[in-house]
């Protein structure tokens, strides 16, 4: 009996033991921490809508959606993504102090999500060669008056959406004339309608060179044969940063009647136009305070082959 009593006060003991040892030291799972989100710009401090995700090792992540951004978590490891939002046209440049780091029980970590705005750079592509408003691959075209040959290049400027920025630009087009005659004779019509941008770019101006010499409307120049002619157009506008914009330009106009939203015209239908030309195209933009000068021009289009049947009409 007294054995019994001694086996149960032992057996009691131990139980009062192991509960203590249970409520003074902690679970496998910790307790909990503070998890800050914040955000700069150019390294100033931004507020406002930003999605990023935080993710623990194992368990389930935390969304947020605006910064600056306070949570309660699990201690642990905890890794921050961005998701998407942020300074308008900005970019993120990295998660300060890193993209992980490890919460301690009652302890605060920060993760600061830090934008740039990127200096201006400008680039153009050029697009498409068009006949009469038709997209047009590369080849042998043999036209009819009307005709217009257009190019389509898309123009952008990197940097905040909200911010405006005057482009000016320089396009090419070397015509060089194989026909039967000795000449075609051309004149400048610059006219109105001849440049046009997709979204409408602001204070849009353009100035016809033939041969680089700045030429005036409704001056008559010939371009004999075998000797190339340089058509080009200088253009200044201001387009929003962080767009592209769908520029096109109307070159030529093979029509013999005066001019209608083009640049360049025939000036009448029996003065030796008559011909075959080639053609190409190339364009080259500049910005104040460009930092990346190689994407400024975009090298030659593709070349078309333009029969010009002045007498003939479409089949």
């Amino acid at each position: 009996m007294n054995v019994r009593k001694r086996i149960f006060s032992i057996w009691s003991v131990l139980l009062v033991l192991i509960v203590s040892i249970a409520v003074v030291v902690p679970g496998c799972d910790g307790g909990q921490g503070t998890i800050e989100v914040k955000a700069t710009i150019d390294g100033s401090p931004w507020t406002g809508a930003l999605d990023y995700t935080l993710a623990p090792a194992s368990g389930s992540p935390i969304s947020g959606t605006d910064v600056p951004g306070s949570h309660s978590a699990d201690a642990g490891d905890w890794t921050c993504s961005y998701d998407g939002g942020g300074p308008d046209g900005a970019t993120l440049v990295g998660i300060a102090t890193s993209e992980t780091q490890s919460l301690a029980e009652g302890g605060t970590i920060t993760f600061t999500l830090n934008f740039e705005i990127p200096e201006p750079d400008a680039s153009i592509t050029f697009v498409s060669w068009s006949i009469d408003g038709q997209q047009v691959d590369p080849g042998q075209y043999t036209v009819y008056p009307p005709t217009t040959i257009d190019t389509e290049y898309d123009v952008f400027v990197a940097g905040n959406s909200s911010e405006w920025v005057t482009v000016n630009a320089t396009f090419k087009l070397p015509k060089h004339f194989l026909g039967e005659a000795n000449s075609q004779s051309w004149h400048v019509a610059n006219a109105p309608g001849s440049v046009s941008t997709s979204p409408p770019a602001q204070d849009l101006t353009h100035e016809c060179t033939v041969n680089g010499v700045p030429t005036p409307v409704c001056v008559t120049f010939q371009v004999w044969k075998c000797e190339p002619m340089y058509f080009d157009v200088h253009i200044s506008f201001k387009i929003r940063k962080d767009t592209t914009y769908r520029t096109n330009i109307n070159w030529l106009g093979y029509k013999g009647s005066g001019p209608d939203d083009i640049l360049f015209d025939t000036d009448s239908l029996g003065a030796g136009v008559w011909g075959n030309s080639n053609i190409i195209t190339s364009g080259c933009v500049y910005v104040e305070g460009d930092v990346d000068p190689t994407n400024d021009c975009s090298g030659n289009s593709s070349t078309l082959n333009i029969i010009y049947d002045y007498l003939g009409s479409p089949p």
